[in-house]
């Protein structure tokens, strides 16, 4: 009892806080964990959408198990939760590859350090590899605001170590291929939370398949109403002929979610057409427990997150630190912790630094080009007084051929990307200049320039090339930096400057 105890701390440890999990293998069915039995080692699930314009949309989703290996379990379900924790902490790999030991994978399971234990998980990461999906119209692509039909897997490939030292936590001898189509949608944000430390204190497979189901449909209503044999299809259950055995086989997962208070009630009714319905009612408590962070979508609060989560802090707990202390001090102290010495923990130290708020001395920064010494750089709790003499910073001037140029580019950018994204990361951004097939521009600061260059670089570099030509290049100047209004000196390349 003690061991079991100790366990479940060790594990609550570790699972605090919420985990961004992909929409689609929220709402569609993946795991078999009705039952024991993998049946055919076929799973397919149809639904039927009505479009806004009226039509039907037929949808098809069906999973297939690899011969010899059998469609994703229980054990699976958890393997899958506990990658998505580590997606959460260690940020999505720009290139797809998660690297893990099997030790991190094992100990946010819950589950004992055994050669029994590292051979499932082994086991479930191939099998989560080799199980192929086809999709009809029913995986939902964010980017490309449509549903596709194509043929995948949730992990590409893995490469596993044939032997690990459980005393060793070693994170580069494992590693999985995410697929382009989960990277996509991730990156794409068609996402929801998953309240990990709620979802590891669940005993049943059921119950823990019906909460992730359940949170994602009700889209943070507290009622959500499904038609049974749809349900039991989405869990997936057995294929059960009769309403009675489907609600037998719900039934504990239901008295567990409402024990763990999740679940206010559950009610069934019976429409005229002899339809039968169940309806969710979700406990006030569960979201007042965790509520909702309601950040602004500024360029700053964005920027701010984004840099916290660059410097390895998770993306919830970066969300709270902006959301608690504003998005100047977050960045603040993302500037200063280059500077400290003897740090092994970046992101425990921002943490910490952003909540306590500590005087910091930071060293001056290089000299410009214009200017024969070096000015010491203030402190952070510098007077009124010492800002007053530092060089004023003229607001950035929009040039009207450059603003022409910008404009051609910004109107197909709209219809390559989300309005959200579109109003957030550009509208800040001036046109300076246009000259020598260079096109100048001013954001707000040197972070904005980065995480535009990183996300949309390419795109906008393309785009300006369809709309004025080949071998035009983008230029970028952050407004912290003076502007000369005869020469300027542009700090760093926005996009590759490359010639086609």
């Amino acid at each position: 009892m003690v061991e079991k105890v100790e366990k479940g701390k060790k594990r609550g440890e570790q699972a605090k806080g919420l985990v961004l999990a992909e929409g689609n293998f929220e709402e569609h069915p993946y795991f078999r964990v009705g039952d024991r039995n993998a049946g055919t080692g076929v799973l397919t699930y149809e639904n039927e959408l009505r479009t806004r314009d009226g039509h039907v949309l037929r949808q098809s989703w069906t999973v297939r198990a690899a011969h010899g290996r059998g469609l994703p379990g229980r054990f699976d379900q958890d393997v899958y939760v506990a990658l998505l924790q580590m997606i959460d902490d260690k940020s999505l790999p720009e290139d797809g590859w998660l690297s893990f030991s099997l030790y991190e994978l094992v100990e946010l399971m819950g589950r004992k350090h055994s050669g029994r234990d590292y051979k499932q998980v082994r086991e479930s990461l191939r099998r989560l590899a080799t199980t192929s999906i086809e999709s009809d119209n029913a995986f939902y692509h964010r980017g490309w605001k449509e549903y596709i039909s194509d043929t995948f897997s949730l992990l590409s490939e893995v490469k596993l170590s044939e032997y690990e030292d459980p005393k060793v936590e070693r994170t580069d001898r494992n590693r999985v291929l995410l697929s382009q189509y989960f990277v996509d949608s991730y990156k794409a944000n068609y996402l929801k939370n998953i309240d990990v430390e709620f979802y590891w204190s669940l005993a049943s497979p059921i119950a823990k398949r019906l909460y992730r189901l359940v949170d994602k449909k009700r889209n943070g209503r507290r009622l959500w109403e499904v038609e049974l044999f749809l349900l039991k299809d989405r869990i997936p259950l057995s294929p059960y002929k009769y309403v009675s055995k489907i609600k037998e086989k719900l039934a504990p997962a239901h008295d567990e979610l409402r024990h763990k208070g999740f679940l206010e009630r559950v009610t069934y009714r019976t429409t005229a057409d002899d339809t039968h319905l169940v309806c969710y009612e979700i406990q006030e408590g569960f979201t007042k427990r965790r509520p909702a962070l309601q950040l602004e979508s500024t360029p700053e609060v964005l920027f701010a997150v984004e840099r916290l989560k660059a410097e390895g802090v998770r993306l919830d707990a970066a969300r709270q630190l902006v959301a608690k202390h504003g998005p100047e001090r977050c960045l603040r102290y993302s500037e200063a912790v280059t500077f400290q010495k003897n740090i092994r923990n970046r992101a425990g130290w921002l943490r910490w630094a952003i909540e306590e708020a500590p005087e910091l001395d930071i060293p001056a920064p290089a000299a410009t080009t214009n200017s024969s010494t070096q000015k010491p750089h203030p402190p952070l709790e510098a007077t009124v007084e010492e800002d007053t003499k530092t060089e004023p910073v003229l607001p950035p001037a929009s040039n009207p051929h450059a603003e022409q140029v910008w404009n051609l580019v910004l109107e197909e950018l709209s219809q390559e990307i989300d309005e959200p994204s579109s109003r957030v990361w550009f509208e800040g951004v001036v046109p300076t200049s246009f000259e020598d097939s260079t096109l100048a521009l001013n954001v707000p600061n040197s972070f904005a320039g980065e995480y535009i260059e990183r996300r949309f670089g390419g795109l906008v570099r393309r785009l300006l090339q369809e709309q004025v030509g080949p071998g035009t290049e983008v230029a970028i100047q952050s407004s912290s930096a003076p502007i000369s209004p005869t020469s300027r000196t542009y700090s760093k390349d926005l996009f590759t400057n490359e010639r086609h």
